[in-house]
């Protein structure tokens, strides 16, 4: 039997199939276009969602370390707080008034009050809102005991012990225990003249810190956020089950903690429910067109944000390095200003704070390992005649060049520094060998030797160097500071150029010496002070022509006390100007008196110091003149040699105005100094006195008698009045005579007498007959 023939012609057949497979063809296209779309669909999202999750973790983590560091900068800006009230004059003043012995009845209390009102008031200066950042302020004496408090009004005895304060060098940040863990506490030494005398503790509340710096309301849930934890600890069962952020806190024992928790819609944009959705949205083909600009809006949102974001934290970045820069500004002050507290600003060495640290720390050393610590003591001779002369200028240039000279003596570990204007300090520590003082100072004067150049001048100087050995001379600083300065005052009295070592009898001078000048200074109200005069006798005449004034002081103390014990001690207080000018005012009343019995001049001595202001002089005797109504020519003034050795020109301006007033200039102990004949030719002096010490032996020693010759016969030659002291014997008397000498003093004639009874001599008539 037959097949039925197809209805479709074997045409239309291959046509079918053609067309079914293009459906098919069209179908699997579809389909693959389908599968290449929802992974494309799905890896973009995927790819999305991690840089979401990224871009938010690199916000968090930067806004975390801003606020540590943000925490680092105010407690940074707490322990400067208490340094600042640490070096604050009252704090100052407590221990200083402690040490002076103060008692607590006696002023210390006082003292103590007015730390607690100091610390009381910065307490009320620092606080965030209505909440204060401090909760409690501690002054701590060394051994850690409480000195002051401001949470307490008991008296300060009353208080216990809170923190141990020996052993605290530098500012610190510590953490709350017990019952306050939620306190920061500050703690800061007190450090007064280079020693730590205490330390000042502050209690921080640590939540008001942390919102204020974190910039949210204490009383919000946002604050829960942020934990201030110490290095070490960690979170509780419950903060720790959920996503947390670390930062350390630099400066402090703390880390700053931040609980993360997704928000809703990062929850959304990251769960896999979303990539489900995406899925099932793609098979639906009315949805695909929705689907993709749901999925563009959200890629905006997502580009949007991230915009916001890189925004954000390129502001916060700013805004981190300006403060970074503020701190290393701050930083870079208190760098500054250590240094100017502790070096010498003109020389650059240590000042006299560094030099005594250093000092003490070297005797600690010293007596720890039996060896020896050398001080030396170096001043400079008549230094102030460069500033005089010069200008200040000048003297800053030779300051430095001597430190510069003075650094070339020194090896590792020793230590040169400035004390005062041309005081210096060495410091040689661990020095076993004692005989090794005297080649260092050599080495330090020899460096010394050569002339300074300041303004285009060569400038010669000297200098005195006094020498302490520790521990042997003082087991503390300013014991062996204070040897070291009376052996260098003692090469001073000695000589330019000298060095002496500390002996045990300067410390009963040094002493002497202020007692001397305790009792001097008053000396003159107390009516103590007393003028004896000496007449000065014409050899042709025999007759007394003038008296010079010698001061004389009798204390209730001490008794009578030589002028060669008591002027030096004047000069060196600083009372000499106001003796001269009690001199020079009863000189003068004194001269007016006699001049009905006898018309003799008053002859007074001048000191050195007196002439280092001429004006001030020149105004001293114009006032003397003025109160006695004496006649300038009946007053004349004995100078040194050493007064003119400066070359100053307003001190010779000062010689002419008194020659042209007809003041009488003497220039006493020639003979003595430089003995320079360009000082007699270019003042105008018209006495020459010849000092003492070539009259004591002549004329047996044939040398002196030339000397005295010569001296006479040049004073002949230039026009002076020549005058000879000391003359005690009658063989004296005629050698003078016949050498020409015009005028002589001494005990031959008369001893120096009290005001009445040196009147009475030269009344009487007897003085006259006893020369003649």
């Amino acid at each position: 039997m037959s097949k039925p023939d197809s209805p479709l012609s074997s045409d239309d057949q291959t046509d079918v199939r053609a067309r079914g497979l293009r459906r098919k063809i069209a179908l699997l296209l579809g389909g693959l276009v389908l599968c290449i779309y929802v992974a494309l669909l799905l890896g973009t999202t995927y790819l999305a969602q991690r840089q979401l999750v990224a871009s938010t973790d690199a916000r968090q983590a930067l806004e975390l370390e801003l606020r540590a560091t943000a925490l680092s900068y105010f407690y940074a800006e707490r322990r400067s707080d208490m340094v600042n009230l640490g070096r604050s004059r009252v704090v100052s003043t407590f221990f200083a008034n402690r040490d002076l012995g103060m008692s607590m009845a006696y002023g210390l209390r006082a003292s103590l009050l007015a730390v607690r009102d100091a610390a009381l008031e910065l307490l009320d200066e620092r606080h965030v809102g209505e909440r204060y950042l401090y909760r409690r302020i501690v002054l701590l004496d060394d051994d850690g005991s409480v000195l002051a408090d401001t949470s307490k009004r008991a008296e300060p005895a009353s208080l216990g012990r809170v923190l141990p304060a020996a052993g605290v060098t530098e500012a610190r940040v510590l953490a709350g225990t017990g019952d306050h863990q939620d306190e920061v506490l500050i703690q800061a030494p007190v450090v007064i003249q280079g020693r730590r005398r205490g330390s000042l503790v502050a209690w921080v509340d640590q939540q008001v810190a942390l919102s204020a710096l974190v910039g949210l309301d204490p009383t919000s849930n946002q604050a829960d956020r942020y934990r201030l934890l110490r290095l070490g600890d960690a979170l509780s069962a419950k903060e720790h089950a959920s996503e947390s952020r670390r930062a350390l806190v630099q400066g402090t024992p703390f880390q700053l903690v931040a609980l993360t928790s997704a928000s809703a819609e990062s929850g959304i944009l990251t769960s896999r429910w979303l990539l489900a959705g995406f899925v099932g949205m793609a098979f639906a083909l009315l949805a695909g067109g929705a689907l993709i600009l749901r999925f563009h809006a959200q890629n905006l949102v997502l580009h949007t944000r991230m915009e916001v974001e890189r925004l954000q934290s390129f502001r916060l970045s700013r805004q981190n390095a300006r403060l970074l820069r503020e701190i290393e500004r701050r930083e870079e002050s208190e760098r500054r200003l250590l240094y100017q507290t502790s070096y010498d600003a003109l020389t650059g060495l240590p000042n006299r704070a560094l030099a005594l640290d250093r000092l003490s720390q070297a005797l600690e050393r010293a007596t720890r390992e039996g060896q020896s610590v050398i001080l030396l003591y170096l001043d400079l001779d008549h230094f102030k005649r460069v500033n005089d002369s010069l200008g200040h200028d000048a003297g800053d240039v030779v300051l430095q060049q001597v430190a510069e000279r003075a650094k070339a003596v020194l090896n590792e570990g020793d230590t040169l520094a400035r004390l005062a204007a041309d005081e210096f300090l060495f410091i040689f520590p661990d020095r076993a060998e004692v005989g090794e003082v005297e080649l260092r100072a050599a080495r330090i004067l020899q460096r010394l030797d050569a002339p300074f150049v300041a303004q285009g001048r060569e400038i010669p100087l000297s200098a005195c160097v006094g020498c302490a050995v520790g521990v042997r001379d003082g087991e503390t600083a300013d014991d062996l500071l204070k040897h070291a300065d009376l052996a260098m005052k003692q090469a001073k009295a000695t000589g330019p150029g000298v060095f002496r070592t500390y002996q045990q009898g300067l410390d009963k001078h040094a002493k002497e010496n202020l007692e001397i000048a305790s009792l001097l200074r008053g000396a003159a109200d107390r009516g103590e002070l007393e003028l004896h005069f000496q007449p000065l006798m014409d050899l042709r005449s025999g007759k007394p022509v003038a008296a010079e004034a010698l001061l004389r002081w009798t204390s209730p103390e001490l008794g009578s006390v030589s002028p060669g014990r008591f002027i030096p001690v004047a000069e060196e207080a600083g009372l000499i100007r106001k003796l001269g000018a009690w001199v020079l005012q009863n000189a003068c009343l004194s001269a007016a008196a006699w001049q009905s019995v006898a018309p003799c001049r008053v002859a007074v001595n001048v000191s050195s110091l007196q002439l280092q202001a001429p004006q001030e002089f020149l105004d001293c005797i114009e006032q003397a003149l003025a109160i006695s109504n004496l006649s300038p020519r009946l007053l004349e003034l004995e100078i040194t040699e050493g007064v003119l050795l400066a070359d100053r020109r307003d001190i010779a301006n000062l010689l002419d105005t008194l020659d042209g007033m007809g003041v009488h200039l003497s220039l006493d102990d020639f003979g003595t100094g430089y003995s320079a004949l360009s000082y007699l030719r270019r003042f105008p002096f018209h006495v020459l006195k010849i000092d003492r010490s070539f009259i004591a032996d002549v004329p047996e020693t044939e040398e002196d008698a030339e000397l005295t010759r010569a001296i006479v016969a040049m004073g002949q030659a230039l026009g002076l009045t020549v005058l000879a002291e000391g003359v005690e014997r009658a063989e004296q008397a005629d050698f003078l005579t016949a050498a020409g000498c015009d005028l002589v003093q001494g005990f031959l004639y008369s001893r120096p007498l009290p005001l009445d009874a040196f009147t009475a001599l030269i009344g009487s008539g007897e003085l006259a007959l006893a020369s003649a």
